[in-house]
């Protein structure tokens, strides 16, 4: 089934299948490649969008008038209001400042779920928004994903 990623163009002919935006940290060298676990387990059941560009350079200036980062703030957008669920994964070690934007840009939509880590520098604010928004958490990615896998085979 189909896997998306920054900058490849969202087409989702086949609709039979729910999307999923796999957000959360990417920070280089700090944050493990969690969305390639993800994409393996939830392509069969699930359409994957993944904003981790494999074509990304560390030195592009992140301002608008940068094409490559102006398009990957956009695709990432775009993604996010296309998905029907969101995963949300905060990494331990990390900062994720563009997560937490979209988390609160998304806490109140209903589409999300939450791991976040106990070691994350948040953590408190992450579970506090949770709790306030009802923004079902998870202990670990494999919870969330067994949850995803079973909610799908179910339908």
């Amino acid at each position: 089934m189909p896997i998306f990623k920054s900058p490849q163009n969202i087409d989702l002919r086949d609709q039979s299948l729910p999307s999923v935006f796999l957000a959360g940290s990417i920070e280089m060298d700090k944050a493990i490649d969690w969305q390639a676990e993800c994409e393996k387990q939830l392509t069969n059941y699930w359409n994957v969008f993944n904003p981790r560009r494999e074509s990304w350079d560390a030195s592009w200036k992140q301002v608008k008038e940068n094409p490559q980062f102006n398009e990957q703030v956009n695709w990432e957008l775009n993604a996010l209001e296309t998905a029907d669920q969101i995963i949300m994964y905060f990494a331990p070690h990390t900062k994720s400042p563009i997560s937490l934007l979209e988390f609160g840009l998304y806490a109140k939509s209903g589409k999300m779920s939450v791991v976040c880590d106990t070691e994350f520098w948040r953590k408190g604010n992450i579970d506090i928004v949770c709790e306030r928004y009802q923004v079902q958490q998870y202990q670990t990615i494999e919870e969330l994903l067994n949850e995803l896998i079973t909610k799908k085979s179910s339908d």
